[in-house]
């Protein structure tokens, strides 16, 4: 009798010792998934997602900002249409209306292609570009022919000259139309004759935004507009996000 009873007493303190095991094991996996909080320090907070695409994104699809992905805002429609009726003086280049020239691009989703300045990407257009910029273009070939092929494109400073070159009479975009020159946002910052460090930037929509080798429109409201990266395309963007240096009057311009 006393055997049977010693045996009932071990398996009831071996289930009270696994049991305790299976507890203290619970504890230390919620421990480590940040689920319980120790010291007073909060749950992890999870890594913002990292730009959407359906291609990977190539480590230097940001380069400007030294690989760190942002956060963006894209439009929704897709539309190829160069809608003149936004305009307020289609006989100027003026600030509001290269604002509305940004918005109209974002809203449609232009994608990006380096060299180009608004016009539609077709098979013709994307060979010269491989001509012409061999890594640039070639090394993001994939990306450009899944998401843009078909979309108007733009580089960052093909953005703005887009609408400088953009002739209302012909409803077409002409190289070189009109006053503004071929040049790049170096250029475009070096000899802009009203300008200022990013931290004195005024509520002026239509200033150009400068960086390192990027330019951008800013739509007022601390919002800007930019052709950002092949695989990003024009997108929205907050000023304060970004790692602009300068603002400038575009010299090709006109502002009030």
């Amino acid at each position: 009798m006393r055997t049977k009873k010693a045996s009932r007493g071990r398996v009831i303190t071996e289930l009270i010792v696994l049991a305790a095991l299976m507890a203290l094991l619970g504890f230390m996996y919620m421990l480590r998934g940040g689920v319980i909080e120790l010291a007073g320090k909060p749950t992890p907070t999870p890594e913002p997602t990292a730009v959407p695409t359906s291609s990977p994104i190539p480590e230097d699809m940001f380069e400007w900002k030294e690989g760190q992905y942002v956060h963006v805002e894209y439009g929704e429609d897709d539309s190829l249409l160069i809608d003149e009726d936004r305009f307020s003086d289609l006989s100027t280049k003026n600030a509001a209306d290269l604002v509305e020239w940004a918005k109209m691009a974002w809203e449609n989703q232009w994608g990006y292609v380096w060299g180009t300045f608004g016009d539609v990407l077709t098979e013709d257009l994307l060979y010269d570009k491989l001509q012409q910029y061999p890594e640039g273009v070639g090394d993001y070939e994939d990306i450009i022919r899944e998401k843009w092929m078909g979309r108007r494109v733009a580089d960052c400073a093909g953005l703005i000259k887009g609408y400088g070159w953009y002739d209302p009479e012909s409803h077409s975009l002409v190289y070189r139309y009109g006053d503004m020159l071929d040049w790049g946002t170096e250029d475009l910052y070096e000899y802009a004759q009203v300008k200022g460090d990013i931290d004195t930037l005024p509520e002026k929509p239509g200033i150009v935004l400068h960086g390192k080798d990027h330019v951008g429109v800013y739509i007022g409201g601390g919002y800007a507009i930019e052709a950002i990266a092949t695989a990003g395309g024009v997108v929205k963007t907050k000023v304060a996000d970004r790692p602009w240096l300068h603002w400038m009057e575009c010299p090709f311009i006109q502002y009030d």
